[in-house]
C-alpha cells in the first residue's frame, strides 16, 4: 500500500493511466482534469476529484503534473487556484511532461525558494504502459529528493533511472523523443517508397515489423498505418511537433547540426498544417501520401482539424 498522498494533475492518455495505476497500488490520491470526466476512472478506484491544481495538492506529499507543455504546467502551478497556493512545505513536484530542460532547471530552483522539492520525471511509453505501470520514468534533480519519491515512481514504472541534477530527465526524454521523431517520417517515407514501386502496402508493412530495420516504435505504428487507425491517437502529431522544436532550440543553443532532426520536424510541422495535429503521429503517412499523389487511401477524418 502507498504510503504518501498523491495529487495528480493531467489526465490524459498518459496521465491518466498512471493516476489509475496510484489509486491501484493503494495511494490516497486527489486528481484534477480540466475536464472532470476525465477523473471518472480514477474515481472509481477510489480517488477523490478535486476541484483545482490546489484543491489537488492541499493534502499531498506529492504532487504530479501531466500535462502537454510547459505553459500548461507553470498554469498549474501558479495563481489562486494554483498548486504553490496549498502545498506544503517539504512537500514534492513531479513533473511528468515533456518541457524544456530549463524550465525544469527554473522551476526546481523556484521551488525551493518556496520551501517545496521539484524534479523533472520524464516518462516513455505509451498510454496502456501506464495504465500497467510499465513505463520508463527518466529523473533529474536532487539524488535525495529522488530516493524520497522512488516508490511512487516504481509504481508506475518498470525502470526508473536517476540521470543527474535538474533537467537531465528532461534532456534524456528529448533524447529518446529525438530518435521516434525521425522514424516517423522516414517509415512513411519507406512506406509510399516501396509501393510506387510496385510493392503491395501489406507486404511492405509485414515486411518492416518483422526485420531488424524496425523497432518496437515502428511495428506499433505498422498496424497503426495498416488499419489507417489515426483516430486513437497513442501519440498525436502535435505533440510529436512539439518535441521535436524543443529538440531543435536546444540543438541551436548548444551548436549541435541536427539536419535529420530538423528535416523530421519540417515534415511534421507541414503535416500539421494540414490538420492531422490531433492524430495519432502515424498519420504523417497521410501528408506523405498526398506528396506523393496518392488518392487510393482516404484522407483522415474531420476530428483530424484540432489539436
Amino acid at each position: 500500500m502507498g504510503t504518501q498522498r498523491v495529487g495528480f494533475i493531467g489526465l490524459g492518455g498518459m496521465g491518466g493511466g498512471m493516476a489509475c495505476r496510484l489509486a491501484e497500488s493503494g495511494y490516497e490520491i486527489a486528481v484534477y482534469n480540466r475536464t472532470k470526466s476525465k477523473g471518472d476512472e480514477a474515481a472509481s478506484l477510489g480517488a477523490r476529484l478535486a476541484e483545482s491544481p490546489a484543491d489537488a495538492a492541499r493534502d499531498a506529499d506529492v504532487v504530479m503534473l501531466s500535462l502537454a507543455n510547459h505553459e500548461v504546467v507553470e498554469s498549474m502551478l501558479r495563481g489562486d487556484d494554483g498548486v504553490f497556493s496549498t502545498l506544503k512545505p517539504g512537500a514534492y513536484i513531479c513533473d511528468m511532461s515533456t518541457v524544456p530542460p530549463d524550465f525544469a532547471k527554473a522551476l526546481s530552483a523556484e521551488a525551493a525558494a518556496a520551501g517545496f522539492h521539484a524534479l523533472d520525471t520524464c516518462v516513455y511509453g505509451a498510454p496502456f504502459h501506464a495504465r500497467s505501470g510499465d513505463l520508463r520514468v527518466m529523473v533529474g534533480g536532487d539524488e535525495t529528493d529522488f530516493e524520497a519519491v522512488l516508490p511512487v515512481l516504481e509504481s508506475i514504472g518498470k525502470q526508473v533511472t536517476y540521470l543527474g541534477p535538474s533537467g537531465m530527465g528532461a534532456y534524456m526524454k528529448l533524447v529518446l523523443n529525438l530518435l521516434m521523431g525521425v522514424q516517423m517520417p522516414a517509415l512513411a517515407e519507406a512506406i509510399v517508397f516501396g509501393e510506387k514501386a510496385g510493392l503491395p502496402r501489406e507486404k511492405i508493412l509485414e515486411m518492416i515489423n518483422g526485420t531488424g530495420y524496425s523497432s518496437p516504435v515502428m511495428n506499433l505504428r505498422c498496424g497503426i498505418i495498416g488499419r489507417r487507425d489515426f483516430d486513437n491517437a497513442l501519440f498525436k502529431l502535435e505533440l510529436m511537433r512539439k518535441d521535436m522544436k524543443l529538440v531543435s532550440s536546444e540543438a541551436a543553443r548548444m551548436g549541435v547540426p541536427m539536419p535529420v532532426s530538423e528535416a523530421a520536424h519540417q515534415m511534421l510541422t507541414a503535416a500539421r498544417a494540414q490538420g492531422l495535429g490531433a492524430l495519432d503521429v502515424g498519420a504523417v503517412i497521410a501528408f506523405q501520401e498526398r506528396l506523393t499523389g496518392m488518392d487510393d487511401y482516404p484522407w483522415p477524418g474531420p476530428s483530424a482539424s484540432g489539436e
